[in-house]
């Protein structure tokens, strides 16, 4: 994923339980970036915001996960939830995660969360990942979240 200011990166991200080694471990990946491991929870959430985004107005752009899924992850069958607020509105919408990673187990991939078209007046970003309650989930590995221009 190109550097961007358009970026959250993991450590900046708001995930509950990350501090409780029970239920994340974070993981150095470079010498000035770590990335969030989900060891088991059954209550997702993942959050975050752009404060002033760097955005054209009238560009179509798409807010991507960054992340991979362990080989042995489980609870994923369901889907989870998406939320997504930006200047145009908020958007809600699941997504299956292990469909997404079916064929890519244990590789980064980019996950298409949503898109949107940038406004005259683009104000704070906001998004928000879960799942409460159901199963026990493990193995998702978050590096960061993006927004993009849509190629």
């Amino acid at each position: 994923m190109a550097e961007s200011k358009n970026v959250v990166y993991a450590k900046d991200l708001k995930i509950t339980w990350s501090r409780d080694r029970r239920y994340w471990r974070w993981v150095k990946e470079t010498e000035n970036s770590y990335v969030a491991e989900l060891l088991n929870v059954c209550w997702l959430k993942v959050s975050g915001k752009l404060e002033n985004p760097n955005l054209s107005s009238r560009t179509q752009y798409e807010v991507v996960l960054e992340a991979k899924m362990k080989t042995r992850a489980y609870g994923f069958d369901d889907p989870v939830n998406f939320k997504f607020t930006h200047p145009g509105g908020t958007e809600d919408w699941t997504i299956n995660l292990e469909d997404k990673f079916k064929d890519s187990k244990d590789q980064w991939k980019d996950i298409k969360l949503g898109e949107f078209i940038a406004s005259e007046n683009p104000g704070a970003i906001e998004f928000l990942l879960y799942k409460y309650g159901g199963k026990w989930k493990s193995g998702l590995v978050i590096k960061s979240v993006a927004v993009r221009p849509k190629s």
